[in-house]
This record gives structure tokens, sequence and C-alpha cells, in this order.
């Protein structure tokens, strides 16, 4: 998927700076500032960005004005009104002009993501991923098992659910950025986790840092290998995986009601592993 080019209209440094962070770490490439009004239509002559986020009070003129000439000149234009004042009125004599779609600073980076990317027609890529992401990282996670175990371990993949994720006792938690905004967790209890490290290291492991280094190592290999095939299938996404956070204990519960995983089970030799995998947003 080729990454949406954004040019961001406003006044503010600090929103400039605000929205380039969340754009950027939603997949999105900020192709261009402007703190005018005139310096928003100049600069989409010059860049053609496939969308642009447009505040409403700026020094020259105001949003609704400098939205209104882009349009007139560029008809396809596909513009979001993002700005502090939201309003009935002021979402009427938008969509008049032909604005899209409306949002209220401080705009959520992933409502910003998702209307972006329905303005710009991109729903069946996302539709595809959201269908497909599953297959590369259930290849992944079944490849490894058998390599390092040396052994064929029962597989099985349960639905989409959301909302928390319920441990066995020790969570490798991997982020997942790019394109899309996701998370893997590779989960087992303390029992399995001891016997896969001292499988993999072949021999006796007492100290505990060194089974969770073991598994988290274990943990980075699979996702490292799913992230890589999705990048094959779709590699405008230039999807990369965040450095692992272990958590340990009973009664572990990671929460994230915007997230929908998969989670991928083995009944492995050693006992049971799961590998959960979601991505933010999406149908």
């Amino acid at each position: 998927m080729e990454k949406i080019r954004v040019l961001v209209v406003d006044d503010s440094p600090f929103s400039q700076k605000v929205m380039k962070g969340a754009l950027e770490a939603s997949g999105f490439e900020v192709c261009g500032f402007a703190q005018t009004g005139r310096e928003g239509i100049a600069q989409y002559r010059e860049l053609q960005p496939d969308a642009v986020t447009m505040d409403v009070t700026m020094p020259d003129m105001d949003g609704l004005v400098c939205s209104r000439e882009i349009l007139a000149k560029w008809p396809g234009a596909h513009i979001v009104m993002v700005s502090a004042m939201k309003d009935e009125a002021l979402i009427a004599q938008g969509s008049a002009i032909g604005i899209q779609a409306f949002l209220q600073k401080p705009a959520k980076a992933d409502e910003l993501a998702s209307v972006l990317r329905q303005v710009c027609n991109v729903p069946q890529v996302e539709e595809q991923f959201h269908e497909q992401y599953i297959k590369p990282f259930q290849a992944a996670f079944e490849e490894t098992l058998a390599e390092l175990l040396q052994t064929q371990s029962p597989v099985t993949v349960l639905p989409v659910v959301s909302g928390a994720f319920v441990s066995q006792g020790l969570a490798i938690v991997l982020g997942v950025t790019g394109g899309y905004q996701g998370r893997a967790i590779l989960d087992l209890s303390q029992v399995t986790a001891k016997a896969l490290a001292e499988h993999l290291c072949k021999g006796t492991i007492d100290d505990q840092e060194d089974v969770l280094h073991c598994v988290a190592e274990f943990a980075n290999i699979i996702g490292g290998h799913g992230v890589s095939r999705i990048n094959h299938l779709f590699p405008k996404l230039d999807l990369r995986l965040t450095p692992p956070s272990i958590l340990f204990g009973e009664a572990i519960s990671i929460v994230n009601p915007k997230l929908k995983s998969y989670v991928i089970h083995a009944e492995t030799i050693l006992g049971p592993i799961s590998f959960s995998v979601g991505f933010v947003g999406g149908n």
C-alpha cells in the first residue's frame, strides 16, 4: 500500500508538530506544512498531496476560504478540517464547499488515520490487510516452533476477539508500527517458559532473568518472521517491531478495547503456547 501523502495547513507550530507525530506514527507521509491559507494553496499546487488537514483560523484567511480555493482549482482534493472549533454551522458550511470530514483538536491518532483513509478511498486495501495478516503470523509461528522444537505441534487459530487478553502467566508483548499499528503477544505459563528456555539452550537454567530473555528472543523471532512476510505481501506498509516488554505474574490481563486480535494456539511437547496478534482499525 502506498503511503498517503498529507499536507498540514495550520498556523500553530505546536499543532504542526503534533499532527506530524500522529500521522507518521500511523504510517502516513507528511509531505509539507503551511502556516497561512496562501501558503496552503501554493503548497497544494506544488506537492499535489493525497489529502489535506485544514485548520480554521489562520492569519490571512480562514480554512473555509482556503479549502474553497483549493477545491475550485483541484476538485478532486481530499480535505479534512482539524480545528479547535467544531459545530453544526461550521460543518454545514464546510460540507457545502466540499470538505469531507471534520475533527476537533486534539484529534486522536487512530481516528485521524481512519478518517484520512476513508476520504482517500483506501478501505479495500485495509480490508485485504485485515483478512490476510493472520496467515503470515500463523506460518511464522508454526515454522519457528517446528524448527526449534524439532517436532510438529497441533495448532489452532481462534476467532477474532476484542477487549482483554488474559495471560497464562508470562506474556511477551511486541508493538508493531508502520502503515498499521498493532500488537503481538507470545503467551505461556512460567513453567512452560522455563522448559522452553532450557530446551533452546540445551541445559538447566536457574536464573529467571535468563529464562525471560530467552523467551523474549523467541517471541521476537516469531514476530520478526511474521512482519517480514507481511511486508512482502504489502511492501509499502513498512511494518516494524518495537522492543519486547515482559509481563509475568498471576491473573495478567492486557486490555485494549479498540484492538481486535487473533489467537494462534499450539499444544507443544513443553506445554501450551499461544501467539496473539491484532491491529487497530479496519473491518
